[in-house]
């Protein structure tokens, strides 16, 4: 019996060492052949001698039921946000602060900005307990069983004498390439595809079934430490990232240590010149003093740590010319005029279309059809237009439409905005849109309800509301254009899985005009009930954290409308049943 506990340790070791080479280092020391071969090894002799079973086991990355719910947990201490500044100049006044309180030389690291998602992972005696996700900087969503299926991740630390406590801190991303390779099985399968990869990635450590999480390959680079609990923690900041690297985690090998300021300069400046060649974004330069002693005197506000600070890189700009402009109906009935483009390439990626946000905006910058505009990737994602450069003599003015480009009904300008609106509740672009937001990831989760298949349902008359997509059934969909028996099945099973949903994720899907993600969370924490939120008045919720009077009165008047309210009982009646929620009309 000793023997087999050791060769399973033995082949434990052996197939973390090599996920290391392999998915860290891009260095794979086997084939893949020898590779499976220890791992159905390891497999059998785990099968056979469950009381040898470590959570940490190589074998234990994926599987597993779906999680109902993502706990919450509180950093241990605080994840706090960093400081950005944009020039040399902001630069040096932030240098200037620090030396007011630091009077020996200062020497710094500059590392990549990688365009990421926070995380924290915590080792108890070198062995990984706990995922947490940045979440508000105090507390986030346990993700550990997400976050164990990536190989990326090291389960065990590399070393004999680990601290007996300690947290480390990074950036979960999804790299360029990896989210091409998504997209490409997603277009196959007829679903939408995802817009970019730091979005991408937050939405993967999000889902609740970590075997769909495994599917894709994330990738991580970790910088920083929350805790250390025992001896031999590092000196410097240089020191932890060797140390790191030693353990078997991640690290980012491209930072640079400097003497001075001058020489952080320079480096930034490598750094944005390369950053169109890394396989992941890259938004700028975090600079950092390298002594944990000096990090220590200088301290932290209330938001972010004094000792370091996000010099962002400029947006890459181009000119191109309006051909079009093509109007937009959203599902709170808000007409957004959107500029159809002369094809431009911009860091890589060709744009096609901007949105111009409103016809004021529209006015501000005075923009026609023909005209050559200047644009940029606002933060390296949105494309923004900047405004002409050169009028052409013959160009056409934007104007308002006077009817909606959807149904041809009347159209308003919000009193006291800048939207204009279609006012006909039974908009089909505007139930098009509440069923994508609906069925998003941050919402109800419902794969493969894209754009095409929602627009089919309200054509063929099968959904005229949110309650009408628990009432398809097979033949419905059967009888469609894009539909064979397994993806009407798979969209099926997929509704029927929304059922069982965090209230979150149901206020935030319901639309609420002012109500994103983050607000839906705060509503869910305070009222557990969506009847006892529906019945809430507006002192109630302004006296809630977060929640002015406007987000206040706006969810009032939706749950006040009787059409809003009808929806919500028809969505319970049809068996949604969002976590912590009695059934409507029975809460106290």
């Amino acid at each position: 019996m000793l023997k087999i506990k050791e060769e399973i340790e033995k082949l434990r070791r052996l197939i973390h060492h090599y996920d290391y080479l392999y998915y860290v280092e891009g260095a794979p020391e086997i084939s893949d052949m020898e590779y499976d071969e220890l791992y159905r090894r390891l497999s059998i002799l785990e099968e056979n001698n469950p009381e040898f079973d470590d959570p940490n086991s190589p074998t234990q990355r994926v599987g597993g039921e779906p999680l109902k719910e993502f706990k919450t947990l509180a950093h241990r201490v605080p994840m706090l946000s960093l400081e950005n500044t944009y020039s040399n100049e902001e630069v040096k006044e932030w240098e200037k602060r620090i030396k007011k309180n630091i009077s020996s030389t200062i020497a710094y690291i500059v590392e990549e900005k990688i365009d990421g998602v926070g995380i924290s992972l915590t080792y108890e005696n070198g062995r990984l307990i706990s995922g947490i996700s940045r979440g508000n900087g105090f507390q986030g969503d346990d993700v550990t069983r997400n976050v164990k299926t990536q190989k990326v991740i090291p389960l065990i630390l590399n070393t004999d004498t680990p601290p007996s406590l300690v947290e480390i801190r990074g950036e979960m991303f999804i790299k360029k390439s990896e989210l091409k390779r998504i997209n490409k099985e997603r277009d196959k399968a007829g679903l939408n595809i995802f817009a970019n990869p730091r979005n991408t990635c937050s939405g993967t450590l999000k889902l609740l079934d970590p075997g769909e999480v495994a599917k894709r390959k994330l990738s991580a680079f970790f910088y920083s430490i929350g805790i250390w609990e025992g001896s031999n923690k590092p000196d410097t900041q240089g020191e932890l990232l060797e140390i790191l690297r030693i353990w078997g985690v991640p690290v980012n090998g491209n930072f640079k240590k400097c003497k001075d300021i001058n020489e952080v300069f320079e480096t930034y400046v490598i750094l944005s010149d390369v950053r169109q060649s890394r396989d992941y974004d890259m938004d700028g330069a975090v600079i950092k003093v390298n002594s944990f002693n000096a990090q220590d005197s200088l301290g932290a506000t209330s938001k972010s740590p004094r000792w370091a600070i996000a010099f962002k890189f400029k947006s890459i700009k181009g000119v191109t010319v309006i051909r079009d402009v093509e109007c937009g109906v959203g599902r709170t009935g808000i007409i957004t005029p959107v500029a159809k483009l002369e094809p431009l390439k911009i860091s890589g990626v060709t744009i096609t279309s901007a949105t111009l946000h409103n016809f004021d905006q529209v006015d501000r910058l005075g923009i026609g059809i023909g005209d050559k505009i200047e644009m940029e990737r606002g933060g390296d994602v949105i494309p923004k237009i900047l405004g002409v450069v050169k009028k052409n003599k013959t160009s056409n003015r934007i104007n308002p439409p006077i009817e909606c480009p959807s149904c041809k009904g009347a159209v308003r300008k919000d009193p006291d905005g800048v939207y204009y609106r279609c006012v006909n509740l039974s908009c089909p672009a505007q139930l098009i849109q509440k069923l994508l937001h609906y069925s998003s990831l941050d919402a109800m989760n419902i794969e493969g309800l894209g754009e095409n298949i929602a627009r089919q349902l309200i054509d063929e008359g099968l959904v005229a509301g949110l309650p009408d997509l628990y009432k398809l059934k097979e033949e419905d969909l059967l009888r469609l254009e894009l539909f064979a028996r397994k993806k009407a099945k798979n969209l099926l099973e997929a509704i029927e899985f929304s059922k069982t949903c965090e209230l979150t994720n149901f206020i935030y899907g319901l639309g609420i005009r002012h109500v994103g993600y983050h607000i839906a969370g705060v509503l869910a924490e305070k009222f557990k009930n969506i009847d006892v939120l529906a019945k809430a008045d507006c002192e109630e919720l302004k006296s809630i954290n977060e929640i002015g009077s406007i987000v206040a009165q706006s969810i009032v008047d939706f749950f006040a409308s009787p059409g809003n309210s009808d929806t919500v009982l028809e969505l319970l009646e049809a068996g949604v049943r969002p976590s912590g929620s009695e059934k409507y009309g029975d809460g106290s």
